[in-house]
């Protein structure tokens, strides 16, 4: 049984609450108006407070001010039939638990008072106390697993020589931060850390962007601009998704590791390429070496030694101390205090395989932030993270592709009914692959990078089809 506060100058409301919550086994106080409401809090100290906006004398929302002046952990959930986002926001921003419109719903009542409860009792449940924000960096690589320990090894050998390093693993598991942790830890953390992503850069566009350019060495280049190699200086370059670069740059990056030198774009004085190389992808290089879309002797050039990142359903055990590094990290961007989680949220977050690896796991924890009340991470917060972001399932994926079923039983009664059947299974993979790059392209505008990364295939792999594929054939 719990003690509910109403507060609300409309009697027939506070009848109807009382009606409700006592039906319910609760114990119910009522107020007639804000400064009531807040003695009423202060001596009879209520489990949850439900607050109407608008009373005479003290109002709902300065009521609340001084509720939270005194109590900062009672769940106060905001009532108004003047529904207007100013008052929402004003509500939650003074930490109201949550904000009800009028006319009221049974069912939402119910609803808010079982999350408000559950909130309530959430830090005497079995919890996990986290350090304070302030002693924990952010965006650091953590982890107690032995993978984790190995790459931590392996980093603390590599800090101080010159040696490239490749980082490998899929997309999501922080491999930046491995660079990044390379970098800091050893002479050049003082110098700058330079980042690109080859995959986000137009291929038009990115020897500029790596080398710089000069002056008029083409059109709209006004004056001379440097590249990511100069900008880099004797710190850290890091090309992330290097197997993206296309050959062309390739065969020039790699005459750039060998001379240690290269020239800006339209221009012809060397200059020394001073910085150590990192480089990163999600894919398998010796797999895209033996199809011809990257080049082996830089592949060989840029692996001189190799990092292999986890994915994280095979660190399950590092969740509890990551889940305490991304909190940090939302506390500190949405302005929360959230000291301690629910053991049942880690229990939960451990069972999941996180396709999206750290990535995904930072996402939930950021939304889960943002929607907690209180100082204490509950499951309730993890599923409102996780309401509309779950990926579509591949029960899902199936029923999208059921039509695909009418028009193969077509083309296969079809071949069935002739004495030389064309070439089915060829002609229907090259309409169909067709038809999915020229989707893809629509959907993105043309982009060639975004349409590869919707499609799950490389750049050059996708230009490799386009071409291969010809023109589209009319109608």
């Amino acid at each position: 049984m719990a003690r509910i506060l109403v507060a609300d100058d409309e009697p027939s409301i506070c009848e109807a609450f009382t009606a409700l919550l006592e039906g319910e086994g609760h114990e119910t106080l009522t107020a007639a108006n804000g400064r009531d409401a807040v003695q009423c809090v202060k001596t009879e100290k209520p489990d949850v407070v439900f607050l109407d906006v608008r009373m005479p004398g003290l109002d709902g929302i300065a009521a609340l001010k001084e509720i939270r002046a005194f109590d900062s952990t009672v769940p106060v959930i905001v009532m108004t039939a003047y529904g207007t986002l100013d008052t929402a926001a004003e509500a939650l921003r003074n930490d109201a638990f949550d904000y009800l419109g009028k006319p009221l719903e049974l069912a939402k009542i119910r609803q808010l008072l079982q999350r408000a409860l559950h909130a309530k009792a959430a830090p005497s449940a079995t919890t996990v106390a986290l350090e304070p924000a302030g002693e924990v960096p952010p965006r650091q690589l953590v982890g107690q697993s032995p993978a984790m320990q190995e790459i931590f090894k392996r980093i603390i050998l590599l800090a101080d020589n010159e040696l490239s390093v490749l980082v490998q693993g899929e997309s999501g598991t922080g491999k930046e931060l491995v660079a990044r942790a390379i970098h800091s830890s050893g002479k050049r953390a003082g110098e700058p850390f330079v980042a690109i992503n080859c995959a986000a850069i137009p291929e038009q566009l990115m020897e500029s962007e790596l080398f710089g350019h000069e002056r008029g060495a083409f059109t709209d280049a006004r004056q001379m601009r440097s590249g990511r190699f100069e900008l880099a200086g004797q710190g850290t370059l890091f090309l992330d998704e290097i197997s993206e670069l296309p050959l062309n740059l390739q065969s020039k990056l790699l005459r750039v590791l060998q001379e240690r030198t290269f020239e800006r774009v339209g221009g012809s004085a060397p200059i020394a390429f001073r910085a150590r190389l990192v480089c990163a992808t999600n894919r398998d290089l010796a797999s895209e070496v033996a199809a011809g879309r990257f080049r082996e002797d830089l592949f060989h050039r840029i692996n001189l030694v190799s990092i292999n990142v986890p994915p994280l359903r095979q660190r399950r055990d590092d969740i509890p101390e990551l889940v305490r590094s991304l909190l940090a990290d939302a506390n500190r961007e949405a302005g929360k205090s959230i000291t301690a989680v629910e053991q049942a949220v880690l229990d939960r977050l451990r069972s999941s395989d996180w396709p999206g690896n750290v990535r995904e796991l930072e996402h939930v924890i950021q939304r889960a932030v943002l929607t907690a009340k209180g100082t204490t991470l509950t499951v309730h917060d993890l599923n409102l993270a996780a309401e509309g972001s779950a990926p579509e399932s591949s029960t899902d994926l199936e029923r999208l592709a059921g039509p695909l079923d009418s028009v193969a039983a077509a083309l296969v009664a079809h071949g069935a009914g002739v004495a030389d059947p064309p070439p089915i299974h060829e002609l229907a993979m090259s309409r169909l692959e067709r038809a999915l790059i020229d989707k893809a392209l629509e959907v993105t505008g043309g982009n060639q990078v975004a349409a590869a990364r919707l499609l799950g295939i490389s750049r050059s792999t996708l230009r490799t089809k386009i071409a291969g594929a010809g023109p589209r054939e009319p109608g």
